[in-house]
């Protein structure tokens, strides 16, 4: 009953969370809007969107917007900011996208950037190599142009211009399948200044006269304006001041049609931010609701499941003193199963004891008798050989030996008879007598033979085992 119950306040308490599409749906409006305000140059609200968009996305459990939100933070913070904040902010946007292997590779493309305008160029190819890994996985051309611009960029920085021609040279030969005139404008922009900035100014002077080429043929717009300043620093100083002074006037023409379109696109949107965020207000509003109907339900149920819990330790109480006293009273009854068990062993035991030592009387008597027989008796061997068997039973002197032996030293006998196969039955005796520190005529009397045979035994047995 009450595992039934907790699973229906569950299930209760999960149908009015506002982890549902309510919050799913504010944090991606709070994201759509907060980039319509970092586009307007409304960084402070921006931030404020981005960072609402973080929490309703933490709360909807939704990565991908936390990572893209995370993502945006870093850019509003922008270079100028504490270091180890972006950087942590970059690293768990690009963890947060998981498989998404385009914007992966984007936040660690921005990462590389990041390191490479605080002039930590080793960290920023670190990260560019990993963020051409995801590129790569993810199969976009666009992902991969943006990565080899960025390493372009780096060795730029860094003065290495052999490198950045190079990576701005791939990076063309994978823009060439679609390349508009946007494209080969910052391709000829960006070759002239690498070899502008390395003292080749024949080369410069090549590239940035293709670039004056395509930029005459094209109509100014808001991507060719900037074009305009680059020429007219560049005629100035070759010492064309007419031309100079001509790309001068349309940069700064350019620089007017920009500004007075950037107030246009204000008041737009500022109209689609209005609208936006009353449908944010009342989705939070919403949410606010559900917050509070939570809050009663959940006391509601924090007191029937208190009760609960109370009726439940008791019986779970009365229950573990029962079970003492059962397991105490099997404790007792198994003690006395133990000690009966322990009286009967002991008095078997007492037993046995009595029944060896009156075999051991027996036996020292017979031993004795058969002795006295010996020594008084003309018929010595006889009486002898019943002697010995008597004290060793049916073994010889040797075999009883060996029985010591075996228990001393389980493997001797074995290992020596696989080690020196050539030693003959005397000489393997002899050697295991030897472990028992006998002296010759002791040795001669277990092999039953003479002191002048235990020496030769010796001598044959030592001579085969240094052999072999």
């Amino acid at each position: 009953m009450f595992i039934g119950f907790a699973l229906f306040m569950g299930v209760m308490l999960f149908a009015c969370h506002p982890i549902s599409r309510d919050a799913r749906q504010t944090a991606h409006d709070a994201l759509e809007n907060a980039r319509i305000q970092l586009d307007s140059g409304n960084k402070a609200d921006a931030m404020r969107l981005f960072k609402e968009a973080e929490r309703y996305g933490l709360s909807a459990n939704d990565p991908l917007t936390v990572a893209h939100a995370r993502l945006n933070i870093a850019h509003c913070l922008g270079y100028y900011a504490d270091k180890e904040d972006v950087v942590s902010l970059l690293k768990a946007a690009a963890k947060g996208f998981g498989e998404d292997y385009v914007d992966r590779a984007d936040a660690l493309r921005e990462l590389g950037d990041f390191y490479q305008f605080h002039k930590q160029f080793d960290s920023a190819a670190y990260y560019l190599d990993q963020a051409m890994s995801y590129a790569d996985r993810s199969g976009s051309a666009e992902t991969k142009r943006n990565v080899l611009s960025a390493f372009h960029t780096l060795y730029f920085s860094a003065g290495e211009y052999e490198k950045s021609a190079d990576y701005l040279n791939q990076f063309w030969q994978a823009s060439m399948a679609d390349a508009d005139d946007n494209v080969l404008m910052y391709y000829y922009h960006d070759m002239g200044n690498i070899f502008y900035e390395s003292g080749n100014l024949d080369s410069a002077d090549y590239y940035y006269s293709r670039l004056e080429e395509l930029v005459s043929q094209t109509e100014p717009n808001a991507d060719t304006w900037f074009y305009y300043g680059v020429l007219s620093d560049f005629a100035e100083e070759l010492g064309d001041y007419e031309t100079a002074c001509k790309y001068g006037c349309l940069y700064e023409e350019g620089s007017k049609l920009r500004e007075l379109e950037q107030k246009e696109n204000n008041l737009a949107l500022i109209s689609h931010k209005y609208d936006s965020e009353v449908m944010q207000n009342e989705l939070n509003r919403k949410i606010i609701i559900k917050q509070r109907i939570i809050v009663i339900v959940s006391l509601v149920a924090t007191l029937v499941l208190a009760a609960l819990l109370v009726s439940q330790i008791r019986l779970a109480r009365r229950r573990k003193r029962e079970a003492e006293i059962n397991a105490e009273l099997f404790h007792f009854k198994q003690q006395n199963k133990d000690l009966a068990q322990k009286h009967a062993e002991h008095e078997q035991i007492q037993q046995d004891y009595a029944g060896r030592l009156s075999e051991a009387l027996k036996k020292e008597q017979r031993v004795m008798l058969l002795l006295d027989n010996y020594l008084n008796s003309g018929k010595k061997a006889n009486l002898l050989n019943d002697l010995e068997t008597s004290v060793y039973g049916d073994k010889d002197h040797w075999e009883a030996m060996q029985e010591v032996v075996d228990q001393l030293y389980p493997d001797l006998v074995e290992t020596l008879r696989q080690k020196y196969p050539d030693l003959d039955e005397d000489e393997r005796k002899s050697y295991i007598l030897s472990y028992f520190k006998l002296s010759r005529q002791e040795e001669a009397d277990y092999l039953g033979t003479t002191v002048n045979m235990v020496d030769k035994i010796r001598g044959r047995r030592r001579k085969k085992m240094e052999e072999g």
